[in-house]
């Protein structure tokens, strides 16, 4: 038997995105689940905090929180949809060459992850799907 040390398995992060409703609302948005249970967003993504936030401006989104302290180079990720058409915001807090917009939640919103908040995010929508640190 292979000992894995402290590192989660495969199966413990597909158990968290089972759990926190992200594969639900996967399915709710369109977004086909092997998206986020794969290899890849397993290894990658085994860190992020997922969450779903009903937002009341567009309803359903996907968040893929990582350690702030780390969101100059890993992005903090959302998946919702509007206008009828599936968005993937890929928000760094620094700019990033993709960056075409910026944003800042004040701290009352309600509409996106707490630990977001106050901070200001470099925006890009990604006209693909995948996960940013997959592609």
């Amino acid at each position: 038997m292979q000992s894995r040390g402290k590192m989660p398995s495969e199966q413990d992060f597909f158990n968290k995105i089972k759990t926190t409703g992200i594969l639900d609302a996967a399915k709710n948005l369109g977004i086909d689940k092997n998206e986020f249970i794969n290899p890849k967003t397993a290894e990658y993504y085994e860190d992020h905090e997922w969450m779903v936030i009903d937002n009341s401006e567009v309803g359903i989104v996907i968040n893929a929180v990582p350690d702030i302290a780390k969101t100059d180079t890993i992005p903090w990720e959302e998946w919702f949809m509007m206008e009828n058409e599936i968005h993937h915001h890929v928000l760094f807090s620094v700019k990033h060459e993709k960056s075409t917009m910026t944003w800042q939640g004040e701290q009352d919103d309600t509409n996106h992850p707490k630990q977001v908040l106050g901070v200001l995010w470099h925006v890009y929508n990604d006209i693909s799907i995948t996960p940013f640190l997959n592609q």
